[in-house]
């Protein structure tokens, strides 16, 4: 059915003359495909190095706290909280970062997109080929869609090419679509989009608008239950006032629904003017006079937040659809329980002797000498050392190797007071990490680990002894 003449209408609203990127969605430049996650097993750089998997964020400023903006609802306040923390956990991390720690389960919401979002047909009348969205888009037209509910009036600010309102309109078979976009050239692309699709809810009204100009008569008027305003505040010069604009305009008893880039992502764009992590979505949504009643990451690319100005519970967020409950749990550790070195296996590396007991074995080194004991593999190693007098100890260094290559390394410069005479410390590490003793170096292959060597750096001529027991996760 076509789409033309009187479904379409074109109002008096002011034509915005300003850069028609500034406030349209950044849709066909975003990536074509998804980057990959690093191979399993990839080595993790050492701390200190920035910029590979943490990022390098603001430190916390000390002083009085804001209390956050919450419902009334005690349930969904803390949903919104656990939305808040994962979206400000991803922020943190690299997007490569982010990838790995939480690629299992946005893969999983990959899958739910591709198995139940519609297909649309992307060639116009006039023969030119509308570029498909990308996989990530996809799964946010596809969580946009869950929000939404069927036979519903929805009013979007940003319509752009209208691939969202031809999969609202099929999916969800919204009864009345109203949409806005300052980029006169892409009314008669969404126009005609629907039309090749066959497309044509009971009312169907595309204009050139500015989203500044927006009025609560305005949207009212077209009976919205639902206003989507889906990546065009990063293009905007002043995205708080736009969310207030936004906020005022709500109908009684409608919701908003916007999303924007994550922070640290897509920042290639050239259209995009400011950056939104969570401290500053919360501000604009308090600013705005708005409850957020859900928050989500979105394929470690965007923020989604549904919003009203009502603090009780959202029953669309309540009703909303999402993917299956099956799991997609990956388990983090190959073995589970930890391997008790037994000290008959302790053996004495360079300058030192071990003497093996039923539960310990005691060693004692000069400068550069230590033990060593096998291991068959290596994801965790914990130590307990109690030294008869550690004063002349200087530094303690432990080792992972795979035959003659060094796949992991540890080392402690302990301070005055942390190693005692007659006390018993123990510590942890895992490669690459740094615990409150050891710092981390750099590692590769630490599975392949077999065997471990434990040296100390003794001042002057001096030994010391110690007892040692050690254990490892394989």
């Amino acid at each position: 059915m076509s789409c033309e003449g009187p479904l379409l209408r074109r109002t008096s609203v002011q034509r915005v003359t300003s850069t028609p990127s500034l406030f349209s969605r950044a849709r066909t430049r975003l990536s074509r495909t998804p980057s990959a996650a690093p191979p399993s097993g990839a080595p993790i750089p050492a701390d200190g190095i920035p910029g590979r998997w943490l990022r390098v964020t603001a430190e916390p400023t000390p002083g009085e706290q804001t209390l956050d903006r919450e419902g009334t609802d005690p349930t969904e306040a803390a949903a919104v909280r656990a939305g808040w923390l994962l979206l400000d956990a991803h922020e943190r991390l690299s997007k490569r970062g982010a990838d790995r720690v939480f690629g299992h389960e946005t893969q999983a919401w990959h899958a739910y997109a591709e198995e139940t979002i519609g297909e649309l047909t992307y060639t116009l009348s006039d023969g030119k080929q509308l570029v498909p969205e990308t996989r990530k888009n996809r799964l946010r037209f596809r969580r946009t869609l869950d929000f939404a509910r069927h036979g519903e009036v929805v009013f979007d600010v940003g319509f752009g090419r209208g691939l969202l309102a031809a999969q609202l309109i099929k999916d969800r078979g919204v009864q009345s679509y109203h949409g806005i976009d300052v980029v006169d050239r892409y009314v008669p692309i969404a126009t005609d989009l629907f039309h090749v699709n066959d497309l044509s809810p009971e009312s169907l009204n595309l204009e050139v608008g500015d989203l500044y100009e927006l009025t609560r008569e305005r949207i009212e008027a077209t009976g919205a239950t639902l206003v989507i305003c889906c990546e065009v505040l990063e293009h905007v010069p002043d995205a708080e006032l736009a969310l207030k604009t936004l906020a005022e305009s709500l109908p009684e008893g409608a919701d908003l629904l916007f999303s924007v880039p994550m922070h640290g992502r897509i920042e290639s764009e050239w259209g995009h003017v400011s950056v939104f992590d969570v401290a500053r979505l919360k501000a604009m949504l308090a600013g705005a006079g708005l409850y957020a009643h859900h928050v989500e990451p979105l394929a470690n690319a965007w923020s989604l937040v549904v919003a009203s100005r009502d603090p009780g519970p959202s029953r669309r967020v309540r009703e909303a659809t999402g993917r299956s409950g099956h799991s997609v749990s990956v388990p983090l550790s190959s073995h589970r329980d930890f391997v008790y070195v037994d000290a008959a296996d302790v053996s004495a590396v360079g300058p030192a002797t071990v003497t093996a007991r039923p539960t310990l074995a005691i060693c004692t080194v000069s400068s550069g000498g230590g033990v060593s004991f096998p291991v068959t593999s290596l994801e965790a190693l914990r130590l307990r050392f109690r030294f008869t007098d550690p004063s002349t100890v200087t530094q303690i260094v432990a080792t992972a190797h795979a035959g003659d290559v060094v796949v992991a390394r540890w080392t402690w410069n302990p301070k005055p007071g942390q190693l005692t005479a007659g006390v018993t410390t123990t510590t942890s590490m895992r490669p690459g990490e740094t615990s409150t003793m050891f710092v981390g170096g750099r590692h590769d292959h630490a599975d392949q680990a077999d065997r471990i060597d434990v040296t100390c750096t003794v001042s002057g001529d001096d030994s010391v002894t110690f007892n040692l027991k050690a254990a490892y996760l394989p």
